[in-house]
């Protein structure tokens, strides 16, 4: 085994994919020695930061926990479903390249978008809304959240999710701390960002989609529901340089 592995175990679960493990290696030792103050880490939210499901059963996104009755109308919730119904198969399509895809989605978030302004939803039955739903952030957040802000290293989330049902769901688990930014669109990135080093979580219709995944991210998770192998790699990240 590499030393890589004998540094990081979590590396060599059976959830761990990875398309070129020497360029990981390499990747994550050169983040190291630069050492956690050079770091930054962004990251999606739904069923990334959150879970995909908790006992079989389908753990709400942003856009799921907003379809309450104390916040929209059935007519609404209604119309909400014939576009997730619509939209969610085209999303997870393993034949449809992105770019075909892309303008579907913003299609999709616009839709859903203009029907939550007209429901005109209240700040505090926001709140009572999100406690009374099953979100849940994925095992080993608490560590992950507050290892970086101990570390004082970024942590960006980027989401077509309804930002304003994001913050609650993180106030609420206690790790909103001064670290976290929150972005509710996307932007443009400088590509001479030195070290990346990419994560994803496969959480749905695995056999079909395993191949796109593996050539997009460095390190894909298989239905793991934990933050271990993040954590484990900031870890490995924070720890001195003498561990090499």
């Amino acid at each position: 085994t590499s030393l890589l592995l004998k540094m990081i175990p979590e590396l060599a679960k059976c959830s761990v994919l990875m398309r070129e493990r020497g360029r990981v290696e390499e990747t994550i030792h050169a983040m190291q020695r630069a050492g956690a103050g050079s770091l930054q880490v962004i990251s999606d939210f739904d069923m990334t930061l959150t879970r995909f499901a908790h006992n079989g059963k389908r753990v709400p996104t942003t856009h799921n926990i907003l379809d309450n009755r104390l916040l929209i109308s059935e007519d609404c919730t209604k119309k909400i479903r014939e576009l997730l119904n619509t939209y969610y198969p085209i999303e997870v399509d393993p034949r449809r390249p992105a770019e075909e895809k892309l303008p579907l989605m913003v299609e999709w978030w616009t839709k859903v978008h203009e029907l939550l302004i007209e429901q005109r939803i209240r700040k505090d039955l926001l709140a009572q809304a999100v406690k009374e739903s099953s979100a849940m952030l994925r095992d080993g957040y608490k560590v992950f959240f507050d290892h970086l802000e101990e570390q004082q290293v970024p942590l960006l989330i980027f989401s077509a999710g309804v930002g304003d049902v994001l913050e609650e769901v993180i106030q609420q688990n206690h790790v909103f701390h001064p670290n976290v930014r929150i972005i509710a669109n996307y932007m443009d990135f400088d590509q001479t960002v030195r070290n990346v080093l990419t994560i994803g979580f496969l959480n749905d219709q695995v056999d079909e989609r395993k191949e796109s995944y593996v050539s997009a991210f460095d390190i894909v998770l298989v239905r793991d529901e934990t933050m271990d192998v993040p954590n484990a790699i900031l870890r490995f990240i924070a720890s001195s340089r003498d561990n090499e």
